[in-house]
């Protein structure tokens, strides 16, 4: 059965066995410009797409996926994509915010979740420049097709790095926010809690099934919390990109023209 032809301005992509992927074209920069359609896409781990997924992804001509999973989740959940596939696969790891470290090192509660995951998107935004700058690098060196980013859910790790990029091509802050609680609509899909429940079952038979319904949260103040690190220790997010992820103004007028119409 033939893939069907990807509605050009359709934000969510509804893959069968991906979750909350979607693309981040259409925003609206401070210029009035917008971002491109179906060139930069952010999503959840790509460990069980069907074939139909597979050709769908190969329409988008996808040349490189970054992901953001440590190597646990990597093997864990390798990702599945078909022969015909150009896409380049770069494994980024970040520990921080990643399903297997929360629950199996620290021994929290439930009730705790939301301020870990609060120090979490604190943690990405100071301690994780080095990753979200060759992520840049390798977004930068794209000379045709499109960039694909990704973690496990699509939400905390990935979530930074599209409010990274969206932010460089000058969305603004309130637009980065919209886009990042997109995911309390698509995450977690049908069955995600009983599959983290299940993968850790194992080690940890007696987690608290509400610390998995915070884990799977989207809320405001985990992203401002990242926003939050950086007003604190920059002066403004221009300086944070400059100094600690490396776009020079240059670099972003570059960005903006391969990224913005």
């Amino acid at each position: 059965m033939p893939a069907p032809s990807p509605d050009v301005n359709t934000r969510r992509l509804s893959l069968e066995g991906a979750p909350n992927v979607r693309d981040l074209g259409g925003y609206r920069t401070r210029d009035g410009r917008t971002t491109r359609w179906r060139k930069l896409f952010r999503g959840g781990r790509l460990s069980n797409l069907s074939d139909l997924d597979q050709r769908l992804l190969n329409d988008f001509e996808i040349k490189v996926i970054c992901d953001f999973r440590n190597a646990h989740e990597y093997q864990l959940d390798m990702t599945k994509l078909s022969a015909q596939s150009a896409a380049v696969i770069h494994n980024l790891s970040i520990s921080p915010g990643n399903q297997h470290d929360i629950i199996e090192i620290s021994n929290i509660r439930a009730s705790e979740m939301a301020t870990w995951m609060i120090q979490i998107n604190r943690e990405l935004a100071l301690n994780h420049c080095q990753i979200y700058r060759k992520m840049f690098e390798l977004l930068l060196n794209i000379d045709d097709g499109a960039f694909m980013f990704h973690c496990s859910a699509g939400k905390d790790r990935t979530g930074f790095a599209a409010a990274l990029i969206l932010s460089a091509l000058d969305v603004p802050r309130d637009v980065v926010m919209e886009d990042y609680l997109l995911t309390s609509q698509y995450y977690p899909p049908a069955g995600e809690l009983e599959y983290l429940s299940n993968k850790y079952a194992a080690d940890k038979p007696n987690v608290d099934p509400d610390l998995f319904a915070t884990l799977t949260s989207t809320r405001p103040e985990f992203l401002e919390a990242a926003f939050a690190a950086i007003d604190e220790n920059y002066d403004s997010i221009d300086e944070y990109l400059e100094q600690a992820i490396g776009l020079s103004a240059e670099l972003r007028e570059r960005l903006k023209r391969q990224y913005v119409e």
